[in-house]
């Protein structure tokens, strides 16, 4: 699923919007499966079943991730619904 080049990517695409940082940082611990501290890689990552379900219902397939572009797009929604709520 995740791959390590895809994140990467995403890392450094969100480094040039700091204005997305607190909102990527809270979807991440939002996104992340149950207990992810206690399995391997203890790194907060979605379960398997989750990114699977989004995948095909966000674009219709599983085998290739969203373009880092669709996910900055996103958490731009993200941010801005924060800053309606507040």
């Amino acid at each position: 699923m995740l791959t390590w080049k895809w994140l990467a990517k995403l890392f450094f695409a969100l480094l040039c919007k700091p204005s997305l940082w607190i909102s990527a940082i809270k979807q991440v611990f939002m996104l992340a499966k149950n207990r992810w501290p206690l399995v391997f890689p203890f790194l907060p990552f979605p379960s398997g079943d989750f990114m699977e379900f989004r995948l095909i219902t966000y674009q219709g397939e599983v085998e290739k991730l969203p373009e880092v572009k669709v996910v900055i797009a996103w958490l731009s929604w993200v941010a801005d619904l924060e800053k309606l709520k507040n």
